[in-house]
C-alpha cells in the first residue's frame, strides 16, 4: 500500500521497513473502526488498540485523530488513482466512451466498496486539508485521462485535454458533493449520474 503525503497533517515519513508497516496498521485499524461505528466515537486510544501498538506511536505519526482520518481518506483516494491508472492504461485502444464507462466502473468501485470512505467525506470533505488532497488526486487523475489518443487524433493538444479532463474531475466532485447531502447515497444512481456528465462533457469536443 502506498502511503500518501498530507502535507503538514503528519508529523514524521517512516524510511524503515517495520516502520513502514506499523504505519499501515494504524491505517487498516482506522479504516475497520470507521467500518463499525461512527466517526464521532472513533479514539486514538481505540485505533492505537486495533492496530496493537501504543497511543504514543499513533501520535508519533499523526498530530491528532483528524490527521490520521486525512490520511485514511487519502489512502482510499490513492487506491482509486491508481486503478484509474490502470483502467485508462488497458482503454488506450477503446473507443473514447467505453473508456469513460470502463473506467468509472472501476474507479468508483473502489469508493463503493470502501465504506468508510462515505463516513469520511460527510466529515472531512470542506476542510483545507482535504480540499488540499483531492486537488493533488484531480491533477494525477486528469494527467491520465488526457492521455487517450481520442483527444490527439481530433486536434487538441496535451495541454488542452488536461484543461478539459481537470474540469471533468472537478465536476464529478462537484456532483458527489450533491450526492452526499443527501442521507442515503444511491451509488448506483451516482455512478449513472457521473457517466453522464462525464460524457456529455467530452462530446462537446470528441465525436
Amino acid at each position: 500500500m502506498n502511503v500518501p503525503e498530507l502535507g503538514g497533517s503528519r508529523r514524521r515519513i517512516p524510511k524503515q521497513a517495520r516502520a513502514r508497516e506499523r504505519l499501515e496498521r494504524i491505517l487498516d485499524a482506522a479504516r475497520r473502526e470507521l467500518e463499525q461505528g461512527p466517526t464521532a466515537d472513533i479514539t486514538i486510544e481505540s485505533i492505537a488498540e486495533r492496530a496493537g501498538v501504543g497511543v504514543g506511536s499513533v501520535y508519533s505519526y499523526f498530530s491528532s485523530k483528524t490527521a490520521l482520518l486525512l490520511a485514511v481518506a487519502a489512502t482510499v483516494m490513492d487506491e482509486a488513482d491508481t486503478e484509474a491508472a490502470r483502467q485508462l492504461a488497458e482503454c488506450l485502444d477503446l473507443p473514447w466512451r467505453d473508456a469513460v464507462s470502463r473506467t468509472l466502473d472501476a474507479t468508483l468501485g473502489v469508493f463503493r466498496d470502501a465504506s468508510e470512505y462515505e463516513k469520511l467525506l460527510r466529515t472531512i470533505r470542506f476542510t483545507p486539508e482535504f480540499a488540499a488532497v483531492t486537488t493533488a488526486s484531480n491533477e494525477r487523475v486528469a494527467a491520465m485521462m488526457a492521455l487517450h489518443p481520442e483527444f490527439e487524433r481530433n486536434g487538441i493538444s496535451r495541454t488542452k485535454a488536461a484543461q478539459i479532463c481537470r474540469t471533468v474531475v472537478t465536476a464529478v466532485n462537484a456532483l458527489q458533493d450533491r450526492a452526499l447531502a443527501d442521507e442515503h447515497l444511491d451509488f448506483d444512481e451516482t455512478l449513472a449520474e457521473t457517466k453522464r456528465l462525464v460524457t456529455g462533457y467530452l462530446a462537446t469536443y470528441l465525436p
